[in-house]
């Protein structure tokens, strides 16, 4: 096993409970790939930030298959599907069910709001036929305007994509509506982590696969499959990593960004437990003291991720901080920043543009008993956790099919 990402992890969780004699390898001192604690500082408020707040959905089934399986299927918090958007102007209005239903999104004039009928209109389409174009200019050619995509579809997409609907596939665009809007109250609910990443990720994982006999290495980086003396291997790495170990092509896939600001203020300003700002660089804001159950002895403590914005991946790290928290404070209200923490993530994720549903590959190599695996491959999904967890699921079936076939 190559790769210790939620991949690597699900795979290597399959392929032991299957019996195999498992070894993971994984370049990092820590497994969880892009799901990470950073590691603490003097300093840092309890408990020390993560590398970006990740958000699941209830629809996101394997991935929460698998926190259960090693033991963290707690450490999430379900809230159904409400988002709090704020406005230019500090009015607040809300992204939920009841507010489609009713057209109740108060940043949009009527004339634009999104009503459940045209919402509803996306269950017949068919994703896979509109990857060569963008969710946008889908939206726009059934009567959405551009102000309801830059208000209230981005807000949706973006989190979800790590890309605006201008960037966007339409073929992901539209499955992301089918899967997390259009499948039951509990396909939509959001799934926020109450613990640090890293804890209930990769620590857990490897705590995991060590007690069921498998072997974990970190801190090893293996420069080629032929290297490793295996009957079977997963390739669980990113693309261009998962290329060169194969001897392939590297895809032609770009990756999109995520930049995250970690904030502590002398006294609270979000009143929820997330919230979105329009027009503005913090796209998303958190409140980590009080999701992972530790407020701080004095203010609040937020966590502000912006996603697919490269740009501000080349600002300086108290500058952006001073761009990130001045916006917060125009949008929510003045207070004094206590400290503050910076972690960029430029490949966060690959960007899903138009034409990519033929680049991301399958499970299947070239190489015999060698399979793929990534949030980055041909799952059918964006590449999330749910993704990953897939991935490493289907590259450890399809070996141990192989597998069950020689013996026979």
């Amino acid at each position: 096993m190559i790769g210790g990402g939620l991949a690597g992890c699900a795979a290597a969780l399959d392929l032991v409970d299957a019996g195999h004699d498992v070894t993971l390898f994984e370049a990092r001192p820590t497994l969880g790939g892009a799901v990470q604690t950073l590691p603490g500082r003097a300093g840092d408020p309890a408990p020390p930030p993560d590398n970006g707040q990740h958000i699941a959905l209830g629809c996101f089934t394997e991935y929460l298959a698998f926190l259960e399986r090693i033991g963290h299927g707690g450490s999430v918090r379900r809230m159904r599907l409400s988002l709090p958007v704020v406005d230019e102007q500090r009015r607040w209005a809300q992204i939920s069910p009841a507010s489609i239903l009713l057209a109740r999104y108060g940043h949009l004039p009527l004339r634009d709001r999104p009503l459940a009928w045209q919402l509803l209109a996306l269950r017949g389409a068919r994703a896979d036929e509109h990857d060569g174009e963008t969710f946008s200019d889908f939206l726009i050619g059934r009567g959405q305007s551009p102000r309801a995509i830059e208000r209230f579809w981005d807000v949706f997409i973006r989190p979800a994509l790590n890309l605006p609907c201008a960037e966007a596939s339409a073929a992901m665009g539209i499955f992301t509506v089918q899967t997390a809007l259009l499948s039951g109250l509990r396909a939509s609910e959001l799934v926020l982590p109450t613990r640090p990443l890293g804890w209930m990720h990769g620590d857990a994982a490897r705590t995991t696969l060590e007690r069921k006999g498998a072997t974990v290495e970190t801190g090893v980086r293996i420069d080629d499959v032929d290297d490793i003396p295996a009957d079977a291997i997963v390739v669980a790495t990113p693309p261009a990593e998962s290329a060169r170990l194969l001897g392939e092509p590297e895809p032609k896939l770009e990756s999109s960004p995520i930049v995250s600001v970690h904030l502590l203020f002398d006294r609270p300003l979000l009143r929820t437990p997330l919230a979105a700002l329009l027009e503005s660089d913090a796209h998303w804001l958190f409140d980590r003291g009080a999701l992972t159950g530790h407020l701080p002895e004095r203010g609040q403590y937020l966590t502000v991720v912006s996603s697919g914005v490269p740009g501000l991946l080349d600002v300086r790290g108290r500058e952006l901080v001073e761009r990130i928290a001045g916006q917060v404070t125009e949008r929510l209200g003045h207070a004094e920043l206590l400290w503050s923490r910076v972690s960029r993530e430029p490949n966060a994720t690959v960007a899903l543009r138009p034409g990519t549903a033929a680049l991301r590959a399958s499970a299947v190599t070239e190489r015999p008993h060698v399979t793929r695996a990534g949030a980055w491959t041909a799952t059918g999904w964006p590449a999330t956790m749910e993704s990953a967890v897939r991935s490493g699921r289907t590259a450890a079936r399809l070996l141990s099919d192989v597998a069950t076939t020689v013996a026979a």
